[in-house]
């Protein structure tokens, strides 16, 4: 009998410290918040939570307790709509991250949170909702939604942890790196319950926008009663291997989805737009950009546009979600390139593209104020445009990147691609951004990087960052990179680097204007090879024009100058101590060495003058790689081949297009092919226009955004000429409002004069 009684001594205190602990906002019960109750609890207790909202972020501190609503005792399943768990945007909802083997919590809606810092590096922030690092949890009959962070919206499942999930609905979380609703990473595992379904819909981030897993050999059996879309695509559910590449290996089963994806263009106004509209014409558009990419259906043989209407798009202004979560075989084009503004306000990067993307465009818009966000550290800090190993026909064309702000070695566009990849800049523009380099491009030897028609100029390192004050337009690592017809002006570090096995042809561009802040040249090729064709360098600062390195001590490094003109010529170029006998150049007996006396007017003021010695001495005598990349134009819109010559620099003498007060002195000894008369006009203005073949003719009205508001002409035509009333009208009969307009004379489809006009 005295062992008997012995024992029940001992349990006493046990069953003792198992009790349950009532959190009332009223003050009736225990305690009035959560973490009071749960700082005062014992393993194997329960802390029952009356209704209400309660502002807390809880941390379960290591014990193996039940956090739960009146859902946890009455079964009531309408407790977890009013017992709420409100961040306050003050950190992660729930913390579990302290050991715990055997922890629940029941029952309650959480939001509103901002994720925990984790690690060394405090702006890796994860867990909006719930994180969970090396702990056993159950997670039933819970609402998380309308949590931010930097991964894991919803949940963060990391380092070993075992998460269950019953019933559980995760919607409309955003993060700005991985796993909008779900991230399981570190060995981490999640098991769905397929009975008591979860839900997982309409979350956001820049890498699977519902669920992100980076675990290997550990297939996830995703069972969800409803989902963003029935058949989810690595935008949805991203599954990678440590090395960052995409696997197949998550199995879903969905009953229910909220949107079914539509194979059409979509239309987005971040003013008049509404998320809940049909999004397919002009007159009913959606908000945001994000959720178009989640509604828009992808079709490789017919790819699908989402258009954007000009307006600032911005999480401030209009909800937007950056970065975007880009998706192949889909284009997005802008109404215009100044007016429609994609603006990260300096609280991420816009675009992300990782491995293996291929085949999309972005299109005429502004790309600007962005900044580093959210990586790890061997990961590269981008501020506008971040494409990792993506895969083949990457194009962005009539964009401006401005105001990109990053710090250490990070940089404005990431272009990194795989092999057998290109990626094409096209009539862009970099202007006052703040970084290691505008553009970092190549990765891996069948790279391509296309530099086409583009504009560098005010571009300046980070001063605040000793180590990495740099501030060049174009870094180049491995592959081959083509720049041609662009311009480099008022940068503030190297023009040009290349280390590490890449192949440059700098083709009919200028570099002028440029400062160092340090004791460097415009020019630094290491075991790379620099081929130079027609361009300009001119009154650019540094102690030399070109350095000549072999720092890495792999292959050679080779310099090639043509048909150039070059300040200091020959002289210039300078080798470094590490050359030893792996350092060649040559410099072409073409080349010249003078002042190439630029026009120096108001709107291209590195145009040719008249006695400008580039004037025809520049060679078509160009690689068939690089002609086949040659534009029709140079960078002002002018024919860049005349008579068979080409000009030295991105700009060519004796135009035949376009307007502004340097090509009317270039275009004296020409009879024009396009007249407006009268100039300004009120009522009726006469355009006149001659054309010498039979061609397809358009004569085309645009406004001062450049939208076209008007065809006057349009069609198949035999040599002659026209002379044709326009009375301000556009092309829905309306008078336009006064302002400058601008009229365009296209010959078979090629722009070849242009005229403003003034409206008054």
């Amino acid at each position: 009998m005295k062992p008997l009684i012995i024992i029940s001594i001992l349990l006493i205190p046990l069953l003792a410290l198992s009790q349950i602990r009532t959190v009332k906002q009223d003050g009736t019960g225990d305690f009035t918040n959560i973490q009071d109750a749960i700082n005062m609890a014992w393993n194997s207790d329960t802390v029952l939570v009356y209704p209400g909202i309660y502002f807390e972020n809880i941390n379960f501190n290591g014990k193996n307790i039940t956090v739960g609503s009146l859902l946890l005792t009455t079964g009531n399943k309408s407790y977890k709509y009013n017992t709420i768990i409100d961040g306050h945007n003050n950190g992660s909802c729930v913390v579990v991250n302290n050991n715990e083997s055997n922890a629940r919590l029941t029952g309650f809606t959480l939001q509103h949170g901002s994720g925990h810092k984790m690690g060394w590096d405090t702006t890796f922030i994860q867990g909006g909702g719930i994180l969970l690092d090396k702990v056993n949890f159950l997670l039933t009959d819970c609402i998380i939604e309308n949590n931010r962070a930097g991964h894991g919206g919803g949940v963060y499942c990391f380092n070993y942890s075992n998460l269950n999930m019953k019933s559980v609905t995760i919607r409309n979380n955003y993060v700005t790196g991985t796993g909008g609703g779900l991230s399981i990473t570190g060995d981490a595992k999640v098991i769905f319950d397929p009975d008591a379904r979860c839900n997982i819909y309409l979350n956001y981030a820049a890498r699977g926008c519902e669920i992100h897993k980076v675990v290997e050999n550990d297939t996830l059996h995703v069972y969800l009663d409803t989902c963003t879309v029935l058949q989810p695509d690595y935008h949805f559910f991203s599954s990678i291997q440590y090395e960052g590449f995409y696997i197949d290996d998550i199995v879903h089963d969905i009953q229910h989805a909220k949107l079914t994806p539509v194979d059409d263009d979509l239309y987005v106004n971040p003013v008049t737009g509404n998320d809940s509209a049909g999004g397919l014409s002009p007159n009913d558009p959606l908000k945001t950009i994000a959720y178009a990419y989640s509604k828009i259906a992808i079709d490789s043989n017919t790819r699908n546009t989402i258009h954007l209407a000009n307006g600032t798009y911005s999480d401030t202004l209009s909800g937007e979600k950056f970065p975007l979560n880009i998706r192949e075989y889909i284009n997005v084009q802008g109404e215009s390139l100044d007016y429609t503004i994609l603006d990260g306000e300096y609280k991420s990067h816009l675009l992300e593209a990782r491995n293996e993307l291929s085949n999309f465009k972005y299109s005429k818009m502004t790309i600007r104020r962005g900044t580093k966000v959210y990586y790890w550290a061997f990961e590269h800090f981008t501020a506008l445009v971040y494409l990792y190993k993506t895969s083949s026909n990457v194009k962005f064309d009539s964009i401006s990147f401005f105001q990109g702000f990053s710090t250490g070695s990070g940089v404005i566009v990431e272009a990194g691609t795989s092999g057998g990849s290109s990626t094409k800049f096209s009539n862009c523009k970099f202007t006052d951004n703040t970084g290691m380099a505008c553009i970092q491009a190549g990765q891996l030897e069948n790279d391509t990087t296309l530099i086409i028609n583009c504009t560098f100029s005010d571009n300046k390192p980070n001063l605040e960052d000793p180590e990495y004050q740099i501030g060049r337009p174009v870094e180049t690592y491995g592959g081959t990179v083509i720049a041609i017809n662009s311009l480099f002006v008022n940068n503030n570090d190297e023009a040009f680097i290349s280390p590490f096995y890449a192949n440059n042809y700098i083709v009919n561009c200028t570099f002028t204007g440029n400062s160092f802040l340090r004791n460097h040249t415009p020019f630094w090729f290491d075991s790379s090879t620099g081929n130079f064709y027609n361009s300009i360098v001119y009154n650019n600062g540094g102690n030399h024009t070109f350095c000549i390195t072999n720092i890495e001590d792999v292959g050679t490094t080779n310099l090639n100058i043509y048909n150039s003109l070059i300040e200091n010529g020959e002289s210039g170029i300078c080798f470094d101590n590490s050359c030893n006998d792996n350092c060649f150049y040559y410099y072409d007996t073409s080349n010249i060495d003078t002042d190439p006396l630029f026009y120096g007017g108001p709107d291209f003021p590195y145009n040719l003058s008249d006695e400008s010695p580039c004037i025809d001495a520049g060679t078509l005598d160009l690689p068939q790689f690089v002609l086949d990349h040659l534009p029709d134009v140079d960078l002002a819109g002018n024919p860049r081949v005349v008579n068979d010559k080409i000009d030295m620099g991105c700009y060519e003498w004796n135009p035949t297009v376009g307007t502004g007060e340097h090509r009317i002195s270039n275009t004296e000894h020409r009879t024009p092919n396009l007249k407006v008369f009268p100039n300004p006009y009120s009522t009726t203005t006469y355009i006149a226009a001659r054309w010498e073949t039979a061609a397809r003719v358009n004569i085309e009205v645009y406004n001062n955004t450049g939208l076209l508001v008007k065809t006057l002409q349009s069609g198949k035509q035999l040599p002659g000429s026209c002379q044709i009333p326009w009375d301000g009208t556009g092309n829905n009969g309306n008078y336009l409002p006064p302002g400058i307009y601008v009229i365009i004379l296209r010959i078979n489809g090629r722009e070849t004069e242009s005229v403003k006009v003034v409206k008054n």
